[in-house]
């Protein structure tokens, strides 16, 4: 292998492996609710719980390209770390407002038609997570800082804390079942994060402290800067979670509603595996852009092979055995949920390509501070995904984990075709 090719590859490695632990922890989680009582009430509440969650955390979400990208100097770190505090305040806030029973059932028994026998659960598991938005925008702020001053090793350190953390408040709930399984899993994910902020403070820390510059001509990053850089940037974020509950929005009108919205968290998490490969390489195409040692037709070559590699893996979960073993016996799910499993599966295989090519292009906006373009592409995507929620489950009639699979491929292709062609066509107009 080439130097680049290798540069690239030691570089990408251990935010991957960061993202791929983070990955396997949604699985981890759904097995062990799988194997409680009352499964499938379980699963489905805790996915609604987790995805309505993500929504809230959503602006939060690009603190980490954003540590990548700005935190140059000691004044733009002390911008970027008063930002997160108005950020963690305002989120929490809105957290306990949607966690009132007015507005959590409103939410989800009007708007998102949940089943109403596991909204109560669902609540309960959505008020265990009010502490999630400030830890994580934390935690991404000092990991992309580690990022920007190539620490990268230690990341992985502060994800094995966390999973440690998560296990032990797993094994403890699943041994002793103080609480329904959604609750137990909210509780350990909530102990993880906890773990996994704490332990990028402690490294991150330092660097802040030596190595950050501290020029008396630097001045603290204008708010007007970081503003324009920032909110098109966490508008991707927040309109792609947004739309997420569409998923659930297109489930509860399919066929098979419970069913469905009890399978798609177990998918989602082993389709999260895969694509936290891809999603890592952007912090990595943020970082390299224009170095030296890696040419930018040598990160693209890269992410070509990466996007190949990762769906043919996720071909060979949709069409061996592994498939049996990966959701009966790891992920444990109970015999009349597997049907749910195979077709939603093969449609998803393009998936972990597509996010590859995703995060190149995303990488490359960020990187030369061009994120308004993204917040247009994300734009795009979650209108193709309401539009296909809403309109194939009135014209056929097939599993919510099928439309939920086939509406996600479908809107990540258009996004990525518009990253590509799209910029492109706006200058060929203004010519």
């Amino acid at each position: 292998m080439r130097k680049p090719y290798v540069f690239i590859l030691v570089t990408w490695l251990p935010l991957a492996l960061m993202f791929v632990m983070m990955g396997v922890e949604q699985p981890a989680l759904a097995a062990i609710i799988a194997r409680m009582g009352d499964a499938t009430n379980n699963l489905a509440a805790f996915g609604v719980a987790f995805s309505i969650a993500l929504v809230i955390e959503s602006p939060i979400l690009q603190l980490l390209s954003a540590g990548t990208a700005l935190a140059t100097t000691r004044k733009k770190y002390e911008r970027l770390l008063e930002f997160v505090h108005i950020l963690a305040i305002g989120l929490t806030l809105i957290h306990v407002v949607v966690a009132t029973r007015p507005v959590f059932f409103f939410l989800t028994r009007d708007v998102l038609r949940v089943p109403t026998e596991i909204i109560e659960n669902a609540r309960a598991t959505f008020m265990v997570l009010i502490p999630i938005s400030a830890l994580v925008a934390y935690r991404r702020l000092w990991q992309g800082v580690l990022i920007r001053y190539e620490r990268t090793a230690v990341i992985p350190v502060t994800v094995i804390a966390r999973l440690l953390v998560t296990g032990i408040v797993l094994t403890s709930g699943y041994v002793f079942a103080f609480a329904s399984g959604a609750v137990i899993a909210a509780l350990a994910l909530m102990s993880g994060i906890l773990a996994g902020t704490v332990s990028s403070f402690v490294f991150a820390r330092p660097v802040v402290a030596n190595r950050m510059s501290r020029s008396e001509d630097d001045s603290k990053y204008p708010w007007k800067h970081l503003l324009a850089f920032y909110v098109p940037l966490s508008m991707t974020s927040i309109v792609y979670l947004a739309a997420q509950p569409l998923l659930t929005f297109g489930m509860a009108r399919s066929l098979f509603p419970l069913e469905s919205l009890a399978v798609w968290p177990v998918i989602n998490g082993l389709l999260f595996v895969f694509n936290s490969f891809a999603l890592s390489y952007q912090e990595v195409v943020v970082a390299l852009i224009g170095n030296a040692r890696a040419s930018e037709s040598e990160l693209k070559k890269f992410t070509a092979v990466l996007g190949a590699v990762l769906s043919v893996g996720l071909g060979l979960f949709a069409m061996t055995g592994l498939r049996g073993v990966w959701f009966s016996g790891v992920a444990g799910l109970q015999e009349n949920l597997l049907p749910f499993v195979p077709v939603p599966l093969l449609v998803l295989i393009a998936a972990p390509a597509l996010v590859c090519a995703k995060s190149w292009f995303r990488g490359a906006y960020v990187a030369r501070h061009r994120t308004g373009i993204l917040a247009k592409a994300v734009v795009l995507h979650s209108v193709i995904l309401l539009a296909l929620t809403w309109f194939v489950p009135l014209v056929v009639q097939i599993p919510g984990t099928t439309v939920a699979a086939g509406s996600l491929v479908i809107a990540l292709a258009l996004e990525c075709l518009y990253l590509w062609i799209g910029p492109k066509f706006v200058r060929m107009k203004n010519k």
